[in-house]
């Protein structure tokens, strides 16, 4: 007798509610669960197995499949089914890849001189918070970089409907709850973000050297931010240097730098549009856009 309650594939269950997910996000509505499984051409009996746990999809085409209907990274879609990522995790970057996208749409309609300056400042922030707190190998502890900021604190909570959320504690006081428990490296970059958010739109008055609000740019500031901070460009492709090519690079540097696979996507697409000055940089550069061609 079946013992009730039991579940033979778990990470199976997980894949078809970020498959159901990512269809409703895209519908922007309910979604059937049939509509889940025509993808791979299940039958209702076969596509109530998969969300029920007692199929257990795996293959190397059935995961392509997905990843191209639904388009989304096949890397992404692995790691649901392996289990390396939860539902949570695996949707937010889902959105945060989207987020991207948007950001950088509602950016490329602003003059360009205005975009650039944009860039610089946050750049030149962002540098000054890594001299302040003497950031000098990966990964970084945001501890260290929150008590750069004494208007803002953190706190490990039980239970969350998100990775993290900003509560403002007072006036000019806010706190970053997070997810308690093993602090992944898409909580991190969730918890980067609020801090973005926080100094870009609710304070901003006291960085003058921010320069004035541009709600067409928020977003991207605040993507830069979150970027640049966690895995600076000099940094990143110094690493990157030193690493075997044959291998994944892009796990590799989600890894040492403690970020979300998306993050390194998207590092090595801003090397490859802006790069930098030296000589060495350029070639990095180049070598990061061979890679990128091959895995993003």
């Amino acid at each position: 007798m079946k013992r009730s309650g039991s579940c033979k594939f778990p990470n199976s269950v997980q894949l078809f509610r970020f498959c159901q997910k990512v269809l409703m996000h895209r519908k922007g509505g309910k979604v059937r669960d049939q509509e889940v499984g025509a993808i791979l051409s299940f039958n209702p009996s076969d596509c109530s197995h998969w969300k029920r746990g007692e199929k257990n999809v795996r293959s190397v085409f059935a995961l392509a499949k997905l990843a191209d209907e639904l388009s989304i990274e096949t890397s992404l879609i692995h790691e649901v089914a392996s289990g390396a990522v939860n539902l949570e995790e695996a949707y937010f970057e889902y959105l945060e890849s989207q987020a991207f996208c948007e950001a950088f749409k509602a950016a490329s309609l602003v003059d360009r001189q205005v975009y650039e300056a944009t860039r610089q400042r946050v750049q030149s922030f962002v540098d000054t918070i890594h001299n302040q707190i003497e950031f000098m190998t990966p990964p970084l502890y945001l501890p260290e970089v929150v008590r750069a900021f004494s208007f803002v604190s953190t706190q490990p909570i039980d239970m969350m409907d998100k990775l993290s959320r900003i509560l403002r504690v007072k006036p000019g006081q806010y706190c970053i709850q997070y997810r308690k428990g093993d602090l992944k490296p898409q909580t991190r970059m969730s918890m980067v973000k609020d801090l973005a958010r926080i100094i870009f739109e609710g304070e901003r008055a006291r960085f003058p050297e921010l320069g004035p609000r541009q709600n067409e740019l928020l977003a991207l500031e605040g993507i830069l931010f979150t970027a640049n901070l966690l895995a600076p460009k000099s940094m990143f492709m110094a690493e990157m240097s030193k690493l075997d090519t044959r291998k994944n690079v892009v796990a590799e540097l989600s890894a040492l730098f403690w970020i979300p696979k998306s993050l390194v996507g998207l590092q090595m697409q801003e090397i490859v549009r802006h790069g930098s000055e030296s000589s060495r940089a350029g070639s990095l550069a180049r070598e990061s856009r061979n890679i990128s061609e091959q895995i993003l």
